[in-house]
C-alpha cells in the first residue's frame, strides 16, 4: 500500500509589488497564495518535524519569493516551486496557485488567477 501525505497553504494573503505596470509596483497590491505538495510516506512521523514537510519553511521561502517585484504571476509560481523541489526533491505532486486581488483591468473585485501544477514524474 502506498501512502501520500500532502501540506498545504490555504488563502494566504501577501503583499506584493508584481505586475506589468508602473503603478502596481508603486502602490503594490494584495495577492492570495494556495500551495499543496505531497510526496509518498517512507517512515513514521513519530512526532519529528524533521520527518516532516514542514509548512513553515515553506511558508517562508513563499514569502522570500514575493519580496522580490516580477512583472508575471507565472514567474512567481516558478520561483516558488523551484525552491519547494530543492526542500523536497522526493515530491509526488506539486500545485501553486497565485491571485492577484483588484487587478488593473476595470475590476470592481475578484482576482486574476495563475496556477501551477507539476507532478514529479513528468517529463519536461
Amino acid at each position: 500500500m502506498m501512502r501520500i501525505y500532502q501540506v498545504r497553504l490555504e488563502e494566504v494573503r501577501l503583499f506584493g509589488y508584481h505586475g506589468l505596470f508602473p503603478e502596481e509596483r508603486k502602490l503594490g497590491n494584495w495577492f492570495v497564495l494556495n500551495l499543496a505538495i505531497s510526496k509518498q510516506i517512507t517512515q513514521a512521523f513519530e512526532d519529528d518535524i524533521n520527518r516532516t514537510m514542514d509548512y513553515g519553511q515553506l511558508y517562508t521561502v513563499c514569502v522570500e519569493v514575493m519580496a522580490e517585484p516580477v512583472d508575471l504571476l507565472e514567474t512567481l509560481c516558478e520561483r516558488m516551486a523551484k525552491r519547494c523541489k530543492e526542500l523536497h526533491p522526493d515530491y509526488e505532486e506539486l500545485e501553486i496557485r497565485i491571485g492577484k486581488e483588484h487587478p488593473p483591468m476595470g475590476m470592481m473585485g475578484g482576482r486574476s488567477c495563475v496556477v501551477w501544477k507539476e507532478n514529479s514524474t513528468m517529463n519536461i
